[in-house]
């Protein structure tokens, strides 16, 4: 659809389809980071290919609204409830097809459910912001997308300052700051009709009725099990998306250091993804988020695209990332890139935890990095099959 409107060209498709598979997220998610569609237009689409309303820009759900359900019910079915009446909900939502979630909200608070399409990224704001959930810190919510290579276009954003490393308050005010860059952005519904009386509640849209129906499968993490270098290789070969990878890389590297983590590389910003070891939690590495603008230690693996074995500079910055990462500073530490075409997408880093020198023996590492590499080749390869 968005070929055929003539929002992207065939060439930007191809490198989000890339960029999605290793960095995760939805299609749309990543062609806004990397510069090439505007998310007005992103909404737009999502909505006629729905054929519901949609929404863009930055959005202040009303309170009343928001205390129809349970904090855990939004943030798992990615459900937000906007503005309420006495007989219509308006939720946004990036899924229409979860009818089973949306009835049981509609059901909960004794109203019909307007369905409003919003972007990922805007619905990952909404949630962070109004439920405490965790998602993790991509390119869009730091403001810092790529210029576009049709150049930058009237009232896109542009790359705003990072600081070094992002706690959990400061994170989701990045957020709001992200939202109202360069100009602020009014919240645009399109595709219901507002009434003009005032109402209590906000804005009154009229019903539009949901479309399709899907059954919902629940699925579970298998337990992090330590892997022996031939398992992990093996693994490796057999990945079906960038979870299997994170998976396996980090069940070898706990069967040899105390302590692992994974991060992915955004232009200059390096976020959390997983982590495994001593003390380490998953919900505390998904708020890492490291300026790659400064000289440290992460820029000089990514600009090197090679290992580092030795200590880790201390400061204000790095306190903060050895708390989230859950102790204290190693004696030394190594890290080292996974590289997908030559360019740095990930850093692995390991250590024997706090106080502790960390063996460089990272030989088996370094191979398995290539297979990481050959994992994502064909994974890429893959989806790009898929869509042809």
């Amino acid at each position: 659809m968005l070929l055929e409107e003539r929002l992207i060209e065939a060439a930007q498709l191809e490198e989000a389809l890339e960029a999605q598979v290793i960095h995760g997220g939805r299609l749309g998610t990543n062609l806004i980071e990397l510069g090439f569609l505007k998310e007005k237009d992103l909404a737009r689409v999502l909505g006629k290919k729905f054929g519901i309303a949609f929404a863009s820009g930055e959005m202040v759900p009303d309170p009343l609204a928001l205390a129809l359900a349970e904090a855990n019910f939004l943030d798992d079915n990615d459900l937000v409830p906007m503005r309420v009446d006495p007989t219509r909900l308006t939720v946004a939502l990036i899924d229409p097809t979860k009818l089973e979630a949306i009835d049981a909200l509609g059901f909960k608070a004794g109203k019909r459910v307007v369905p409003v399409v919003v972007p990922e990224f805007r619905m990952n704001q909404l949630l962070r912001k109004h439920f405490k959930a965790f998602r993790p810190l991509r390119p869009v919510d730091m403001n810092t997308l790529r210029p576009s290579l049709r150049g930058k276009q009237p009232g896109e954003p542009s790359p705003g300052e990072v600081k070094d490393l992002i706690n959990e308050d400061d994170f989701a005010q990045l957020y709001a700051k992200a939202a109202s860059a360069d100009e602020e952005e009014e919240e645009t519904i399109e595709g219901v009709e507002i009434l003009d009386e005032p109402s209590l509640s906000g804005p009154r849209p009229r019903i539009i009725e949901p479309i399709g129906k899907v059954s919902l499968v629940a699925s579970s993490e298998p337990p992090l099990v330590p892997l022996t270098f031939a398992e992990a290789q093996a693994l490796l070969s057999k990945s079906v998306d960038r979870e299997d990878v994170a998976r396996t890389i980090l069940r070898f590297a706990v069967s040899k250091f105390r302590r692992a983590l994974l991060l992915s590389v955004h232009g200059e910003i390096l976020t959390g993804w997983h982590g495994a070891g001593q003390g380490v939690r998953e919900k505390a590495v998904r708020r890492i988020g490291v300026s790659l603008k400064e000289a440290n230690s992460f820029r000089l693996v990514r600009d090197s695209r090679s290992h580092y074995v030795g200590p880790m500079k201390r400061g204000p910055g790095t306190a903060v990332f050895y708390k989230l990462l859950g102790g204290g500073f190693p004696t030394t530490a190594v890290m080292m890139p996974l590289l997908v075409r030559g360019k740095p997408v990930h850093l692995l880093y390991v250590d024997q935890g706090a106080d502790e020198l960390t063996p460089p023996d990272i030989g088996e590492l370094l191979i398995l990095s290539q297979s990481v590499a050959r994992s994502y080749e064909a994974m890429i390869a893959r989806s790009k099959a898929a869509r042809t």
